[in-house]
């Protein structure tokens, strides 16, 4: 007798707490419990169509093993190491507030932060330029961002005279 429940987890119209009734039979002869419990964000991802019922069965599993174990299984982490990924934030605002709305919102947030920094490099370029009246914009840029000098070249100017 094998425990894998492969099977049961590729028919779609077996419903989650179905399997979660057969884990806790498979616990009780002895089997391990090898199933998956639920979209990992590689699925969420990679799915053409992201269901409500998918989002609910992913933020369930977050938070259950968030709360059990004071931390997220690897295969339900994302880029950065935070209880509900960043991606899969993404997929939600998209399903809750559609996503030609959801696609601006965050375009608008990141156009304002971005316009934010560039007023921040730019004071900082005024001072330098204070001081140093013939740096060229890559010298200056050069010592205010030394990481990212030539991004930021292209977005300060030198005062006019």
């Amino acid at each position: 007798m094998t425990c894998s429940p492969k099977g049961l987890i590729a028919n779609s119209s077996v419903a989650w707490e179905e399997v979660a009734q057969l884990g806790m039979r498979s616990a009780q002869i002895g089997c391990p419990d090898v199933r998956p419990l639920g979209p990992t964000v590689a699925q969420l991802l990679k799915a053409p169509k992201v269901t409500q019922r998918a989002l609910a069965g992913f933020l369930a599993i977050v938070k259950s093993s968030y709360k059990s174990f004071g931390r997220v299984p690897d295969q339900y982490q994302g880029a950065c190491n935070v209880p509900i990924p960043v991606e899969v934030i993404a997929l939600i605002g998209e399903k809750l507030v559609g996503k030609a709305r959801w696609s601006r919102e965050y375009n608008d947030k990141q156009a304002q932060a971005a316009r934010k920094r560039d007023a921040e490099w730019q004071a900082k370029a005024d001072a330098e330029w204070l001081k140093h009246p013939k740096l060229s914009p890559r010298a200056v840029a050069q010592r205010i961002a030394p990481d990212n000098w030539n991004y930021v070249r292209q977005r300060i100017s030198k005062p006019a005279k």
